[in-house]
């Protein structure tokens, strides 16, 4: 069975959860679809610092979108594109190596820009 990874931004957690949630829950708010769906929140863009003792220096900066990773449990829904995101190579998170390689191969391809340029000859030695 073709099982594909993919990434997304949302404008809040309740539109992620909106959007999950039209995928199918029963009564009780359980999934009744098989994906596996990982809630990341508001992701840091920038590392905060710290001093030696652990006092914060610099305040790390989040998004202000919250994601979420899916691993599609067949292909991805058409419906959630306008919230993909691409990331390289695979981001914060992932669901192991073989759906990694299943997205950084589409990332690439919808992406060739960001295929990292081999390092030259002289930079191997």
């Amino acid at each position: 069975m073709t099982r594909q990874f993919r990434k997304y931004e949302f404008g809040s957690k309740g539109a992620a959860t909106t959007k999950i949630n039209a995928l199918g829950v029963d009564e009780e708010g359980n999934p009744t679809h098989s994906h596996a769906i990982v809630h990341l929140g508001n992701i840091v863009l920038t590392q905060g610092t710290y001093d030696e003792e652990g006092n914060e220096l610099t305040a790390p900066v989040l998004s202000d979108k919250w994601h979420v990773d899916v691993l599609w449990n067949g292909k991805a829904e058409a419906s959630w594109n306008n919230q993909m995101i691409w990331c390289e190579p695979v981001g914060l998170h992932g669901f192991g190596a073989k759906a990694a390689a299943e997205y950084t191969a589409a990332c690439y391809a919808a992406n060739p820009d960001m295929i990292p340029t081999p390092p030259s000859e002289d930079e191997l030695l």
